[in-house]
């Protein structure tokens, strides 16, 4: 079930940095947030990065929240709530992301580096 998560956690977050760099255009952030996604599908195929990546994949998703959060305070500026709909997509988007990579909180616990001894 992991692995599942794992994907739709980083098909999500590049698609999500893609209508991010198609709406706000060209900036670092998006940029970070694709390579994030991408390396968190890799762990799937190379266990040694596994760690790390359930590690940025929770930090996606506390970042995620963030994001939905200055979205949503922005969009109340003046005492008037309006959001275009490229930004509801955009709130969509972000909250799969933050709840995929808030998932990464309850996966597998084999993942943590082992401190038993082996004799």
């Amino acid at each position: 079930m992991t692995l599942v998560f794992k994907w739709l956690f980083g098909l999500i977050t590049v698609a999500t940095s893609g209508i991010s760099l198609l709406a706000f255009g060209l900036s670092w952030w998006p940029l970070v947030f694709v390579f994030l996604g991408l390396f968190v599908i890799a762990s799937n195929y190379w266990q040694s990065i596994d760690y790390i990546a359930t590690l940025l994949a929770r930090l996606g998703g506390v970042l995620a929240l963030l994001g939905i959060a200055l979205l949503l305070i922005a969009a109340n500026v003046g005492s008037s709530f309006h959001l275009s709909p490229s930004y509801w997509v955009m709130i969509g988007l972000m909250s799969l992301m933050a709840v995929l990579g808030c998932s990464g909180f309850f996966w597998a616990q084999s993942l943590e580096p082992s401190t038993s001894k082996q004799e």
